[in-house]
């Protein structure tokens, strides 16, 4: 398969000739080449034309089926894999670089690095027809990026590089090598799974050779269109070939296992009571086999009834990460780890649950755009009118407080757009939490920290921001689940303060509101904020009084384009 460039210079040679092979296995027939005295560059390019298998397999993941492999945790695609005979497809080395940070769920798209030698830095393309870039360029909201490294401390690339991976809103970038320019990266929103971060260059070391081929990446085979789904566990492969098996095994088995836990949380015992959880071994008259009957999942002849059809949607309802099946539902916690110990969540029933990509969506956006118009007024009446003139003016997250009047009217028509992501804040309870939900929030922010308030948004897979004052209370929060913590006021750190704690404890997600302006909300971000909060810069009280909607407009491209800048 020839690469771009090179395609470009044979077809501008007419002393050369490239004859492909037919389909039954012939090579290509390519003329050999001294690459030590040739002028001919395309004669160069020509040497790395080899024969070869098909880079992808003739199966395609459709969106559907890798939305469905995204609800699964990283530990059940493994096992469904086990229960295939697959090798394992664990990218060794891969970790989170953010704890917390957003799962991804991709197709692959392969950028192979080889070590550095003088010829290979020679004859490789340059610019943008570099392999790297080609592959940035192919990228997009559902595609990751996977960099197999030569060495696990050898830099792939960093901030300048990945800047475009954030403007294309990559699903994610996978390597078992490291990353430079971490506190930049982290900023940009997508999750990176590398086995660590490092200061130094890596041209030096290696190079990057092709795109879109098939890679050896942390021991794992990777082909161009596998799924790629990473989370606070590690990133996994899962072929093409076999994706919809996968998927119907380990589903099937996530259901299994959560029936399992939670009759051993109900009465207690050994869990070899239940083992092997295998549904391809499940006896009808075993311990497990009733158990299963009992809940409506019948196993017949050695596989579970219904339960790989119903994974395609024949038998089964799927709300969220909720399953209902023959009047019970079964949800996996192990897809809602979210905090620094990875432990499970409470099992949780709640009409209130979102599933995990739409906190995932949520999440990233949030650390994309980084600025949210927070409106507070109590000019009843002109609440829309005042925060469709931010959203005009450039905010893509906003904030409704409930102590606005109509604010509940506001946000169920501001839940209709598509133009901006909504959440509502001064949550004071559980209940206020629930109202938002019920109005169309799609996230949660407090003023103070409340626990209980917390703790509701985790169990419920909902993105929430807690307000904190001190390095403590940020922690705190952090450890309660809370993937961003606001501090309120900000004006009471200042950026000096935000750069000293974010530098102690570098996993917070510091969202600074209230004091932030156009003067101050650069320096916030550039010293450790991953977003900010704009109340009253964003809409003076005389402009909504007034109706100057092309003001508060204004004001807020001023405020967008700075934060942008920053």
């Amino acid at each position: 398969m020839l690469r771009r460039a090179s395609s470009r210079t044979l077809r501008a040679s007419s002393s050369l000739f490239f004859r492909a092979g037919g389909t039954g296995g012939s090579f290509p027939t390519i003329p050999i080449v001294n690459t030590a005295t040739t002028t001919n560059k395309t004669a160069v390019m020509m040497v790395r034309c080899m024969a070869s298998g098909p880079p992808r397999n003739a199966t395609e993941i459709s969106d559907e089926l890798l939305a469905k492999l995204g609800t699964l945790s990283t530990q059940a695609l493994i096992d469904g894999l086990w229960v295939m005979g697959w090798p394992t497809s664990h990218i060794m080395g891969a970790r989170p670089l953010t704890e917390g940070q957003p799962k991804t769920i991709g197709r692959a798209i392969t950028i192979q690095f080889v070590p550095q030698r003088p010829d290979i830095m020679k004859d490789k393309p340059a610019g943008m027809d570099s392999p790297e870039y080609e592959a940035f360029e192919l990228a997009g909201p559902k595609e990751v990026i996977v960099m197999n490294s030569v060495g696990p401390w050898e830099s792939v690339g960093g901030d300048i590089k990945f800047l475009r991976l954030m403007q294309k809103k990559v699903a994610g970038l996978v390597t078992d090598g490291s990353v430079r320019d971490t506190a930049v990266l982290r900023g940009y929103g997508f999750p990176v799974f590398c086995h660590s971060t490092t200061p130094r260059q890596g041209p030096h070391v290696h190079q990057p050779w092709a795109c879109n081929l098939v890679i050896n990446c942390g021991g794992v085979t990777v082909r161009p269109g596998d799924a790629i789904i990473g989370d606070q566990d590690g990133a996994v492969v899962i072929p093409a070939a076999v994706a919809q098996e996968v998927y119907d095994i380990a589903h099937s088995r996530e259901i299994i296992e959560d029936v399992v836990k939670t009759e051993l949380e109900q009465n207690p015992g050994p869990p070899g009571r239940y083992y092997p959880f295998h549904s391809k071994m499940i006896k009808e008259d075993s311990p497990l086999g009733k158990l299963l009957t009992s809940k409506g999942i019948t196993p017949t002849g050695g596989f579970m009834k219904g339960m790989h059809s119903a994974a395609r949607g024949g038998q089964e309802k799927y709300f969220g990460n909720n399953y209902y099946r023959g009047g019970t539902n079964v949800r996996s916690s192990r897809n809602n780890t979210r905090n620094s110990n990875n432990a499970m969540f409470k099992r949780n029933m709640s009409s209130y649950a979102r599933s995990q990509s739409d906190y995932d969506e949520v999440l990233k956006t949030i650390l994309q755009h980084k600025a949210c118009a927070v409106l507070r007024t109590l000019h009843e009446g002109k609440v829309e009118l005042a925060m469709d003139a931010a959203v005009r003016g450039g905010f893509k997250l906003v904030e409704f407080t409930m102590t606005t009047p109509g604010w509940a009217d506001a946000v169920a028509n501001f839940a209709k757009r598509t133009d901006v992501m909504m959440g509502v804040g001064t949550v004071l309870s559980v209940d206020d939490a629930k109202k938002a939900m019920d109005a169309g929030s799609r996230f949660i922010v407090s003023p103070i920290l409340i626990p209980s308030v917390v703790e509701w948004c985790k169990e419920n897979t909902i993105v929430c921001m807690p307000g904190c004052q001190t390095p403590t209370e940020l922690h705190y929060a952090y450890t309660l689940g809370a993937p961003i913590q606001k501090l309120f006021p900000g004006v009471a750190g200042g950026p000096a303060w935000v750069k000293a704690v974010s530098s102690a404890l570098p996993h917070l997600r510091i969202n600074p509101t209230s004091g932030t302006d156009l003067d101050t909300c650069q320096d916030y971000l550039r010293n450790g904020a991953s977003s900010v909060g704009f109340v009253a810069p964003a809409f003076d009280q005389e402009k909504i009084k007034n109706s100057d909607w092309d003001g508060i407009a204004a004001t807020a491209k001023a405020l967008t384009d700075a934060v942008k800048a920053a």
